[in-house]
């Protein structure tokens, strides 16, 4: 069997899973359906509306993140992800293929958010984004696929890392309702979401200073889930 050929069989296990359970298109209809809930209430919040689109922006790599990490979950749970351990591609390999689909959706949802969140984001703050969100797909599903034996135990580990990343901008939208002295929100400055609002918070002043930084904290968590998943799943 050809190189092509083995990773065309792993393409039609992936065709086969979504059309047992179609995470896909239940993905892109949340994400739609969020996005409007957040733009209905643009003309009712004010100053918060900000913060609240950035929450929004934020579930698209965190909901497309997930489906990956939930397959190989699966794949986990019913022992098939030891069949590819016999295919001559690299663990780097295999991620890539199984995230490029999904950083695919996520950088055309970021081009058409803000048109629907009726935001103005220049195109570099677009560009930033875009980079920012593609290591978090990667860095999502990594942390459901290395913590996960099963479907039933991604579910958990998603709904928990789901509160926790989006913990920077909720302490950060409380300091500024609550107009306190003190910025809760920098004592989450480890997780890689908290510079993804400090990004998103230059953007219409065109700071970018923090971006650098961002890109690293990404890079932080992002190579060692690599390395983890190398030793523990493929």
């Amino acid at each position: 069997m050809s190189f092509v050929r083995k990773f065309g069989a792993i393409y039609r296990t992936d065709l086969k899973l979504l059309r047992r359970d179609p995470m896909l298109l239940y993905s892109v209809a949340m994400t739609l359906v969020i996005l409007l809930i957040i733009r209905y209430f643009k003309d009712h919040i004010g100053v918060y509306y900000p913060l609240l689109a950035l929450l929004g922006l934020m579930f698209i790599p965190m909901i497309f993140g997930m489906i990956p990490g939930f397959m190989i979950a699966d794949e986990k749970e019913d022992k098939t992800i030891q069949a590819l351990k016999v295919i001559p591609i690299s663990s780097e390999a295999f991620l890539a293929y199984r995230l490029t689909w999904a950083s695919i959706v996520v950088v055309a949802f970021t081009l058409v958010s803000p048109y629907i969140l009726d935001i103005e984001i220049p195109q570099k703050g677009v560009l930033a984004l875009i980079v920012l969100f593609l290591f978090e797909v990667w860095i999502y599903g990594l942390l459901i696929t290395v913590f996960s034996e099963s479907r039933m135990q991604a579910l958990t580990v998603s709904k928990v890392l789901g509160w926790f990343l989006i913990l920077p901008p909720l302490i950060k939208l409380v300091v500024v309702w609550r107009d306190l002295s003190t910025d809760w929100s920098k004592f989450t400055a480890f997780l890689p979401t908290y510079w993804l609002y400090r990004v998103f918070e230059g953007i219409p002043a065109n700071d970018y200073t923090d971006f650098p930084i961002a890109v690293a904290v990404h890079l932080v968590w992002l190579v060692p889930l690599v390395v983890l998943f190398r030793r523990r799943v493929l």
